[in-house]
């Protein structure tokens, strides 16, 4: 079902729910009144006629001229029947001749306690009142009728509802389309528009209309996600050309090593050289491919990743072991700023492996940038985070190009004589980022620099 039939018949029920509720309300406060009306008029009616029933004489002759007045002048209310009764329940007046009248006597009694009483019977709307004359002598009246008139009138207006409701709920249904079709016409131009944007051609936006309503606002988020699968699409293609690069290298290199052993016959210490030299470049490209699937596996690592407890300190103990059993000659110190009075201080909910490849690339770094191979680490914490800063004297990185240096494959310019692929950076951020971190650096050139990660503990 579209969205606009869907509006079209919220709309309409909601419409159709009021208009049943106004209805009812009109209906039954018009019948209550014209039942409270009618009661009045029967009440007055019957009063009437005993105030003058008692200044006539009480004779069969003016009885029969009150019965004549009552034809002519209650005629308009269709009452059928005006009773008087003495105190001793003796029927005084009737407004009709009838061989026998019957009455019940516990409604004479409920009107003498409750002095007023208005009833019901099927059709008939019936009153009875307690009269009592100047004399202190009382009388019940019972008056009773048919509201005609009052009737045809709430049937008038019931009808009227009915035709009003059945008449507002087309008109509901037909202007609930007309608009719903109007309010979802933006939608269905960005539909159109978004059927036509493809891989090739992401950089072409959607329409934002009036820039302020819902619509627009929706089809700015559109806009942005198109920017950011461009973004992505371009890093995808960057990453290819750039993994392309590097792995040709080496492999060329192979190549032609492997070529120029095979022009001419060579001793035996000739061939170790060159094996030892593809040993070395092989040794290169397993570095590099190795660098490779680490960025591939900390782009695809968020949603499987399995995280646990892990002490931040024992990590870096960890790696300084490894890059000190690869590189004899490099020198690590890990020390804390205060001793943690609680292991949680320095205990993270991460991943071991990944955040080990983290501070093994940083230790790497740092001893291979400095003249002396050396790095300092040190370790703080606070309420909420702690804080490992890893610190070289090394080359430095210029100004203007830290805020690249953890982009894959890029390089400073000034590093261009050590061996590495510019990658091991781009997988740290990656990793930080995914444990919800931030890795940040400080660095002037020929004096080193900090690289500051910092976690959130337990």
């Amino acid at each position: 079902m579209q969205i606009r039939t869907k509006i079209a018949i919220q709309f309409t029920i909601i419409i159709a729910c009021i208009l049943i509720i106004f209805s009812l309300a009109v209906y039954y406060t018009s019948e209550n009144f014209r039942k409270q009306e009618f009661y009045n008029r029967l009440h007055d009616r019957g009063i009437l006629t005993a105030q003058l029933l008692k200044e006539l004489k009480i004779t069969e002759k003016d009885k029969k001229k009150l019965r004549d007045a009552n034809k002519s002048i209650l005629g308009k209310l269709n009452v059928e029947k005006v009773l008087m009764f003495n105190d001793k329940d003796e029927l005084v007046y009737a407004s009709y001749e009838a061989d026998s009248i019957l009455y019940n006597p516990g409604f004479l009694k409920d009107v003498r306690q409750k002095k007023y009483i208005e009833t019901s019977d099927w059709d008939n709307q019936v009153t009875g009142s307690l009269y009592i004359d100047e004399n202190g002598k009382s009388y019940v009246v019972i008056a009773e009728a048919t509201d005609i008139y009052g009737r045809e009138k709430l049937q008038n207006i019931r009808d009227t509802l009915i035709t009003s409701f059945v008449i507002g709920i087309t008109l509901t249904i037909i202007l609930g389309i007309i608009f719903a079709g109007q309010s979802l016409k933006p939608i269905a131009g960005i539909n159109e528009e978004i059927t036509n944007i493809t891989a090739y051609n992401l950089k072409q936006k959607v329409n934002v209309g009036n820039n302020k309503d819902e619509i627009a606002q929706l089809a700015n988020n559109f806009n942005k996600m198109l920017e950011r699968l461009e973004t992505s699409f371009e890093l995808q293609k960057s990453f290819v050309s750039n993994a392309s690069h590097e792995l040709r290298t080496p492999l060329a290199a192979l190549k032609s090593e492997i070529q120029i052993a095979l022009e001419n016959e060579r001793t035996g210490d000739e061939y170790k050289n060159i094996l030892k030299s593809l040993l070395t470049d092989t040794q290169r490209l397993i570095q590099l491919t190795n660098g490779l699937l680490q960025l591939a596996k900390s782009e695809n690592q968020e949603n499987n990743m399995a995280l646990k407890p892990t002490r931040i300190d024992e990590i870096l103990f960890k790696a300084q072991e490894e890059i000190l059993g690869l590189n004899a000659d490099y020198r690590i110190a890990v020390d804390f700023d205060d001793i943690p009075d609680d292991d949680k201080w320095v205990t993270v909910n991460g991943n071991e492996a990944l955040l080990l490849t983290v501070f093994t690339n940083l230790l790497d770094n740092a001893c291979k940038y400095s003249m002396q191979h050396e790095a300092e680490v040190k370790i703080r914490f606070d309420e909420k985070q702690c804080i490992v800063a890893v610190k070289d004297n090394g080359i430095g990185i210029p100004e203007s190009e830290l805020s690249k240096i953890f982009e894959p494959f890029y390089r400073t310019h000034n590093a261009s004589g050590y061996r590495g692929h510019g990658i091991g950076l781009s997988v740290c951020r990656r990793i930080i980022d995914i444990h919800q971190g931030k890795i940040e650096v400080q660095s002037e050139v020929g004096k080193g620099s900090v690289f500051e990660v910092t976690l959130p503990h337990l």
